[in-house]
């Protein structure tokens, strides 16, 4: 099945890439936070800086998953030559996702557990996977969007920590970047410059990026401070599937209603080799140690 074998390959990338680095990190720091042992690994802390001083952030603090995915949103993606690539409905009320393209009839899901539901024309059937937990799918999310798009990386990760108090996945890719950025997260960042710009009946703020890597590249808000667009124009090395890639993401809010399908169950790992990896437990092994001592 053509998704499996995508989110497979995903998987592997993902551990392969600069992005591990900022994995093991985190993980290493709450392996110490429960007392387990750890040993040094090499890695590459360069892509976040450390020395900023965030104590006078405001953060995240939600009671509940949906004080953050707050509105539905209609996410549009359109490649270089503005032709429309997909479309992706996030329902707030039921936190799921449903992404229509074109080279397939039958849309891909997404739900706030981490699943991902593809169709699998074989058999006729929707089937769902996950990745990884919640909390170790939504760490990886939080590093790969903020490297490969440039973005300040500690609203996204602060998000997810949130969300993962909440057992709530990061599961919806670009949209989700309309519940957690805002202007202010842009405008004293010497990374970006604001210039404002017409958007009827208002005005937009648009913050362009100053990497010469990401030419042209920019996020724009409109007067409410909504997320309404961003483009990208990369070079950067992390973005190696094309050799120049750039594409928009245009966000409206608009309801709209998403029904997860009837769907069965698949290991990412299938066969004897599934058994033996427990992709469940992932890279926080002691939450479900925990859980198993209590259930005992």
């Amino acid at each position: 099945m053509k998704i499996k074998c995508f989110l497979l390959t995903l998987v592997i990338g993902l551990f392969s890439s600069n992005i591990q680095a900022q994995l093991l990190e985190k993980l290493k720091q709450r392996a110490e936070e429960k007392g387990l042992e750890t040993r040094e690994v090499s890695y590459d802390s360069t892509a976040y800086d450390e020395s900023k001083d965030h104590s006078d952030e405001e953060g995240f603090k939600i009671e509940s998953a949906h004080d953050l995915f707050n509105s539905d949103v209609v996410m549009e993606l359109y490649d270089r030559n503005d032709q429309l690539v997909q479309t992706a409905f996030f329902d707030a009320d039921l936190i799921a996702m449903r992404t229509e393209t074109s080279v397939s009839a039958q849309p891909i899901f997404h739900d706030s557990k981490g699943y991902f539901y593809g169709f699998n024309d074989e058999e006729g059937r929707y089937e769902k996977m996950s990745i990884l937990p919640a909390s170790s799918m939504g760490f990886m999310m939080a590093g790969m969007t903020t490297q490969a798009y440039k973005l300040p990386q500690e609203p996204y990760f602060e998000a997810f920590e949130a969300l993962s108090e909440k057992e709530i996945a990061m599961n919806f890719l670009i949209v989700e970047l309309a519940f957690i950025y805002k202007p202010k997260h842009f405008e004293d960042d010497d990374n970006y410059r604001l210039q404002s710009v017409p958007c009827f009946p208002d005005v937009c703020k648009r913050f362009y990026y100053n990497d010469p890597e990401y030419q042209g590249s920019y996020i724009q808000f409109d007067a409410k401070d909504r997320l309404v667009e961003f483009y990208i124009n990369s070079t950067n090395a992390q973005m190696a599937d094309n050799k120049n890639p750039s594409g928009k993401f245009i966000y409206s809010y608009k309801n709209c209603s998403v029904k997860l399908p009837d769907a069965v169950e698949q290991s990412m790992v299938p066969g004897p080799l599934g058994k033996m990896l427990n992709l469940e437990r992932g890279l926080e092994p002691w939450k479900h140690n925990k859980k198993d001592k209590q259930k005992n």
